[in-house]
């Protein structure tokens, strides 16, 4: 709400906060759960084999896997070809593992 013109706020709130109140087909959801327990299975996946180290969890953030995935499949229904992800550490690599599917021999190789 800190923009000033009204106009843009009320696209805003039409093309953007209208959304989360979209009904979702069956398959639809399914894919969602699947890339809910992905999260979350990668990230007690790293728990357990690298219980000593800083791993960034998603800890309490899953959803956001499957809503950052919903998200860039929204914008690419729309048109979008180029996504930047700025994030901070918390759940980075579970962002690449399970949205922008980098290999997971990669991820390891690096970690």
């Amino acid at each position: 709400m800190h923009i000033p013109d009204r106009e843009i706020c009320d696209w805003i709130r039409l093309n953007f906060e209208g959304i989360q109140f979209n009904k979702l087909s069956e398959p639809e959801k399914i894919d969602l759960f699947t890339r809910l327990n992905w999260s979350h299975d990668f990230g007690a996946f790293l728990g357990q084999k690298f219980n000593t180290m800083k791993r960034f969890g998603l800890e309490g953030c899953e959803s956001f896997v499957p809503g950052l995935k919903v998200a860039i499949d929204t914008c690419v229904k729309e048109g979008g070809r180029t996504f930047i992800i700025g994030m901070p550490h918390r759940g980075r690599l579970n962002v690449l593992f399970n949205v922008v599917r980098k290999p997971l021999e990669v991820i390891m190789a690096e970690f």
